[in-house]
């Protein structure tokens, strides 16, 4: 018997695997590349507003020398003394308002049994969905003393506005119509979360509903109150389409508005650039300390069994005044102003002397689409909505993924770096980004495009992205893309195949916010925009702030019904929903 020596099949060259590519670069080198790119475009642009600050002549001129002549030029003007007491002023109005009108109707349309709760909570957050530039519009054809209800009010009735809104208190209140609601979110959020057992242990004391209430649940939201308090009044220091408007013909300057008129018309470069740094240093300053305030929130946190659910107080006869109240609130500070919009759009004339039924018109809106700077600014503002906010997305979700899910060792930095830019005014990232493309791009071709502007809206955004997009990514486990690491995927390909294939909802809500803002902003433009590149918040704004014709009520409504289709897009597909 012959043993016969059984050899393996010959192995064909055709069927050798393929070796696998190499890449240019390791996986850590390629995190390193970008964190240094991710930190050079949203920090890095910061540098030349302080060295414009820092220099005798503009950063694109050539000569100049260190001087401390812009700071010493700003701290010496009585204008921008009364500009910075101005703002302090305007800001603790509308904080104070907010918070007083924001917690008090947390309080009664989360905890209590008033009527018609569920539509007095839409009202309240509609200002949140909107543009903030269309209820200023609405509002200055409304309730400024000329305004077409405080007119009808004073002729018809002896009511009237007892503010007038062409004064700091009137701008306040008017801040407070889109701060409130912030507000409300947070601290409706806190009191849900309390476990109603906390207040019947009070009952058993002997406490009336309304006495367990605040002594149990409302010293609960000190946390929610003293984080929102401080964003508000961080983010009051920094408005300019509110004083703009509203205190344009009372010679009202705020921070913003001083550098707005001091860049513009008088082209005081130095200047401006020096009280940048003032006003990023004092924002900043602010929010850095809101969030160690916030970060301390352990002595706030109560121990309990499993939660009975949220439960409703009962107010009696008096729920119907509380009810009332919160209606005209918002009868006064959205209903009418979103009317007043409207009214103005569609009519040639508003008046309370004439039937608005009578003056019914498209012309507004004919003047817009005939007229090339409105479709110029419309079309743009998609364009960078619409791309600039896919290519955002894409970024966010590069970083995310870096800063969480992987071992870099600045992965921390890229989670703050991201971040940053809510710290940085509106106003200080368009300037930053001028002298960043004035210094890096001397031909200007870059500021002068759609680009540039963009750039800027993207890093203005990206911190909402990110905050809509990250917990999503941390609330998938490592152990997916630890599966794939071991079968020999590369920690790229396991992040792409595996964990941002898992939160694709995630980057389409990411996308829709980001669509939105990007939309909407104005004042990173101001700095940015040309006469080839006009954007539709900042030309609603800077006709708004001459006057408030129909024209710019039609651009509002363009604006509001953009916005609104794009949020119910989204909610209907991925659930989208406006926050603070």
């Amino acid at each position: 018997m012959s043993l016969v020596r059984l050899r393996p099949p010959p192995v064909h060259a055709t069927e050798l695997a393929p070796s696998p590519r190499r890449l240019p670069l390791s996986t850590n080198a390629s995190h390193y590349l970008v964190w240094v790119l991710a930190l050079l475009v949203i920090v890095g642009p910061v540098v030349p507003v302080v060295a414009a600050s820092l220099w005798s002549t503009p950063l694109y001129e050539s000569g100049g020398h260190l001087t401390l002549d812009n700071f010493h030029a700003l701290l010496t003007d009585d204008g921008w003394w009364t500009a910075v007491v101005n703002s302090i002023l305007f800001a603790a109005l509308n904080t104070v308002g907010s918070v007083l009108v924001g917690v008090s109707c947390a309080v009664f349309l989360t905890r209590t049994n008033i009527p018609g709760r569920r539509t007095l909570t839409t009202l309240l957050l509609v200002p949140i969905a909107l543009p903030g530039l269309v209820l200023i519009i609405g509002w200055a054809a409304m309730w400024t003393p000329a305004g077409f209800a405080s007119s009808w009010l004073r002729t018809n009735t002896f009511l009237g506005m007892p503010v007038d809104l062409y004064s700091i208190p009137g701008m306040a209140m008017v801040a407070m119509s889109v701060a409130a609601p912030t507000i409300f979110l947070l601290c409706r959020g806190t009191l849900l979360s309390i476990d109603p057992a906390l207040e019947d242990a009070a009952r058993t004391l002997g406490a009336g509903p309304l006495r367990s209430l605040v002594s149990v649940s409302l010293p609960l939201l000190r946390p929610a109150i003293t984080n929102a308090a401080l964003l508000v009044f961080a983010l009051s220091m920094e408005v300019l389409g509110l004083p703009l408007i509203l205190g344009f013909s009372n010679k009202i300057n705020l921070i913003s508005t001083y550098l707005y008129d001091h860049w513009v018309n008088e082209a005081q470069q130095g200047l401006v650039s020096a009280g940048a740094v003032f006003l990023l240093v004092a924002v900043s300053g602010l929010l850095v300390l809101r969030n160690r305030l916030v970060g301390d929130t352990a002595r706030f946190t109560t121990t309990t069994g499993k939660p009975t659910g949220v439960r409703t107080l009962r107010l009696g006869p008096s729920r119907w005044i509380v009810a009332a109240l919160i209606g005209l609130f918002l009868l006064v500070s959205v209903v009418v102003p979103l009317a007043g919009v409207f009214l103005t759009a569609f009519t040639s004339i508003l008046s309370p002397f004439i039937s608005p039924w009578s003056v019914l018109t498209l012309g507004n809106f004919s003047a817009v689409f005939e007229n090339p700077l409105y479709t110029n600014s419309i079309v743009n503002s998609l364009l960078i909505a619409a791309i600039g906010g896919a290519l955002t997305t894409v970024a966010i979700a590069v970083l995310s993924v870096i800063a969480h899910r992987s071992r870099f060792r600045f992965r921390g930095s890229l989670q703050q770096g991201m971040m940053w830019p809510r710290m940085m005014p509106a106003l200080v990232t368009g300037m930053a980004f001028f002298w960043s493309f004035a210094l890096l791009d001397k031909s200007g071709a870059v500021r002068a495009s759609l680009w540039g502007i963009g750039i800027a809206f993207a890093v203005r955004s990206l911190a909402l992205g990110y905050s809509a997009f990250y917990p999503a990514l941390t609330g998938i486990g490592a152990d997916l893309d630890n599966a794939a690491r071991t079968s020999g995927a590369t920690w790229w390909k396991a992040m792409r195949t595996v964990v941002l294939r898992l939160v694709t909802p995630a980057m389409g809500a990411s996308f829709v916010l980001l669509f939105v803002a990007m939309l909407n902003d104005a004042e990173p433009a101001v700095f940015l925009v040309t006469d080839q590149t006009p954007v539709l918040g900042l030309t609603m704004l800077q006709l708004a702030a001459t006057s408030i014709g129909g024209s710019v009520a039609a651009l509002g409504v363009i604006q509001m019904v953009i916005t609104l289709v794009v949020l119910g897009a989204g909610r209907a597909l991925l659930g989208v929903r406006p926050r603070a």
